[in-house]
């Protein structure tokens, strides 16, 4: 008796827990895509309307991950903290082979959405495009998508106002995480197009510069008597005793991310160069993918390619524009083209150094497009796995960007960009060169627009947390990282015009640290080689120039110049600050100081 009924009690045990047991097995085969459902999938306060009409066909991109991740993490602490595999880079196919999901993958993806009717258009690197009715999509990803009213009129993020004035609007975003059966999901990095925020709500692409176009031109106090022209900047700062020991740029390669949907007439960059004298011996190239250039000429590109070609006369200088290439305008806007064109430099360019001024907020792609944000991240680790120095301008709209010039409307608040924010991106700011009525350079300050502020997303990183730089930030991912002029003139206010451009046959003049990244990514690329991701070593060369490298504790030259005055409105002061971060730089001694810490040159 006592047997048979401990059998029945076992008999119920096993039946009460087997449905847990394929519940957790049935759980344990989908894999859910997070990224689908960020911090703010639906925007908080919209009200439902109704479900998005099943019939309706969207255009979507499948986004893939990275593989082995925790063992390129690995290789990535290896080659920049092991003497033994210290810059020990990759080329671009053994990345690939080594951390790109395989074909094979690929093709069982495609095969499992196109079973659910979803037609392949293409794939774009890491990003598969399909299109597909909604009830199709809602089907393949276990989804559904509704309509949804916002009615109010500003915009929040992180619980504070990121765009004012916008509402009310409606969209459609899903309200269940997307998943897939993990063995076609677990590459899946993020879904977009299944949501409509973006681009109906906010084009998200910013160009960190200013242009003095004629509206401004009336305004003779913002417009400067002199012009101060590259040559002026390049014998200040120590850029010509480089030139004269031999370091001109031979050999690298300076690419330059192309605003999407734009194009550049190359004479203008030519005439540049010729009205400068510059003595280039170096290449200029432009590769365009796609054919719509509806945003126009883009002088934010010429400005980037007339001046890295200005400080790095040896030095190949290529500009990419993705035009509407991956999925076109009905993608996020055109986000996606933008991360493209970081795809094909990391992958096919692989050039020593990457300049960029065309950013996005990071609040607003942490709150609302983190897929975005991390396939560019990918691209990041890609770069600083390759030897691959990244530069990005910081911004030209004070701490946090809740302090632009009177001049300048940026419309997006409490936020800092990407990506700068990246861990392995140097972000420029921005110093200002108070000019004499001859030109000359009198004195330098902090901008008082460069953009500084703290990451929502990354943490305090290791170089910050070993810094020897004064005051270096401990408390999440910080920037800027160095800096360099933004802005100039004689007797104008600092959101003036001093600093020339050839636009459309014509000289303008302009400010923001978009001058400022290509500037610093051509005094990388004059000691053509590879440095890789920059702020390792920058927060380890000290005011003194002494350096604290994997390979040892040498005495370089003092390439930081620190910045002691300006205010973004958080003062610039000794030591790191949110105007300038460490500082702007003697641009020889840092071209040193960097070859030393990199083992390239020895002590002498």
């Amino acid at each position: 008796m006592g047997r048979n009924f401990k059998f029945v009690l076992l008999f119920i045990l096993l039946m009460s827990i087997i449905p847990t047991i394929l519940g957790l097995a049935q759980s344990q085969q989908y894999y859910y895509i997070q990224t689908t459902s960020p911090i703010y999938s639906i925007v908080p306060g919209s009200q439902f309307v109704q479900p998005l009409n099943s019939s309706l066909t969207l255009y979507i991109a499948v986004l893939l991950n990275f593989t082995n991740v925790s063992s390129l993490q690995n290789y990535l602490n290896k080659v920049y903290f092991s003497p033994i595999y210290f810059h020990h880079w990759l080329t671009p196919y053994q990345f690939r082979e080594y951390y790109y999901p395989p074909n094979s993958y690929i093709k069982s993806l495609v095969k499992y959405l196109e079973s659910y009717n979803l037609q392949f258009l293409g794939q774009y690197g890491l990003a598969l495009v399909f299109k597909g009715t909604v009830g199709n999509i809602e089907n393949a990803f276990h989804t559904y998508i509704n309509i949804y009213y916002y009615p109010f009129k500003d915009l929040f993020w992180f619980g504070l106002i990121g765009i004012k004035n916008i509402g009310p609007f409606y969209y459609f975003s899903n309200n269940v995480t997307a998943s897939l059966p993990y063995s076609v999901g677990k590459y899946v990095l993020g879904l977009v197009g299944i949501d409509s925020l973006d681009p109906k709500v906010i084009n998200a692409v910013r160009e960190s510069w200013h242009l003095a176009m004629d509206k401004v031109k009336t305004q003779s106090s913002l417009i400067s008597k002199v012009i101060i022209s590259p040559i002026t900047i390049q014998q200040y700062f120590n850029f010509t005793e480089a030139y004269n020991h031999g370091y001109n740029g031979n050999d690298s390669d300076i690419a330059i991310e192309g605003v999407p949907e734009c194009y550049v007439n190359v004479s203008d960059i030519y005439a540049f160069w010729k009205l400068y004298n510059i003595p280039r011996t170096g290449h200029l190239n432009v590769i365009t993918f796609g054919n719509d250039t509806s945003g126009g000429q883009s002088a934010e590109n010429e400005l980037d390619a007339e001046w890295s070609g200005a400080f790095a006369p040896a030095s190949n200088v290529t500009i990419v524009f993705s035009d509407g290439y991956v999925g076109g305008p009905a993608l996020v806007g055109y986000s996606l083209n933008y991360w493209y064109e970081y795809y094909y430099m990391v992958n096919y360019l692989d050039p020593n150094v990457i300049s960029i001024s065309v950013t996005l907020p990071e609040s607003f792609l942490a709150a609302y497009y983190p897929a975005m944000l991390y396939m560019i991240h990918n691209m990041m680790l890609q770069a600083a796995t390759e030897g691959i120095s990244v530069l990005a301008a910081s911004g030209d709209w004070g701490f946090e960007s809740d302090h632009p010039p009177p001049n300048f409307h940026i419309g997006i608040y409490n936020t800092i960009w990407y990506p700068e924010s990246d861990p392995y991106v140097t972000s420029v700011g921005g110093i200002f060169i108070n000019a004499s009525s001859n030109g000359s350079i009198v004195e330098v300050s902090g901008w008082d627009y460069s953009t500084g502020g703290n990451s929502v997303v990354f943490p305090v990183q290791s170089y910050e947390l070993t810094s020897l730089i004064p005051f270096t930030p401990i408390i999440v991912r910080t920037y800027p990282d160095i800096a360099f002029v933004a802005a100039g003139g004689y007797d104008i206010p600092e959101f003036g015009f001093g600093l020339p451009l050839i636009f459309q046959g014509q000289l303008f003049v302009w400010y923001g640290t978009s001058g400022a990244a290509p500037m610093t990514a051509a005094m990388i690329a004059l000691g053509s080689n590879r440095l890789g991701s920059l702020n390792f070593a920058l927060y380890h060369i000290s005011y003194q120039g002494l350096i604290i490298s994997p390979i040892g504790i040498l005495q370089g030259k003092i390439g930081w110049i620190p910045i002691t005055e300006g205010n973004n409105p958080l003062p610039a002061h000794y030591g790191w600050n949110y105007v300038t971060g460490p500082g702007t730089y003697n641009a020889y001694s840092m071209i040193y100081d960097l070859l030393l810490y990199s083992g390239i040159i020895k002590s002498s």
